[in-house]
């Protein structure tokens, strides 16, 4: 058991950091999608570092819809995930009544969505139509949302993630810390 009167220290951030989990659940609509979900994941874990031990789990959003024995795992993945990757040029009635079923409350922290929202195609009228439903489900889960247009743009520049997976990771680490300390 590891012992330091300094919480700041870094050899306790690193010992915390050692069995740190971060996982990841990626929901996408089509192949595109799939990729940049997939971009983005990589992203998290890159900004993660290599303390953080990254589980990555990857689902087609009409996979909700093929069983209850699948739903219901790809529910305990939602309810599990630190983050949650949403990759979709629009949100089905679907996806957003199987969001609403998401219950987050045993998390030990507050999680984060990540919504890779429309495509080259639409139109800001639309976004919002997608994107207010995604921070409704967010507050409903207490997870921090933060989104990011899926057109062409979205594969080359991650910086918008840096904030929100910063807070993430720093959530964790306090929680890791408290663990450590009690």
């Amino acid at each position: 058991m590891l012992i330091q009167s300094d919480v700041s220290d870094v050899n306790v951030n690193e010992a915390a950091l050692v069995d740190g989990k971060l996982r990841l659940l990626s929901l996408y609509d089509d192949i595109g999608a799939s990729g940049r979900a997939r971009s983005v994941a990589c992203a998290i874990s890159r900004l993660a570092g290599p303390n953080w031990q990254i589980t990555s789990e990857m689902w087609k959003i009409d996979t909700i819809q093929v069983s209850e024995p699948i739903r219901q795992m790809i529910t305990n993945d939602a309810e599990n995930a630190d983050v949650i990757i949403i990759a979709s040029a629009s949100l089905t009635f679907a996806l957003m009544q199987w969001l609403d079923t998401i219950d987050a409350r045993n998390r030990p922290v507050t999680g984060l969505i990540v919504g890779l929202i429309g495509d080259d195609e639409t139109t800001m009228m639309e976004l919002s139509r997608v994107v207010e439903p995604l921070i409704h489900s967010a507050q409903k889960m207490g997870c921090d949302f933060i989104w990011h247009w899926m057109g062409e743009g979205a594969r080359i520049d991650s910086d918008w993630l840096n904030g929100g997976v910063e807070k993430l990771l720093d959530r964790k680490l306090a929680a890791s810390n408290e663990m450590v300390f009690c």
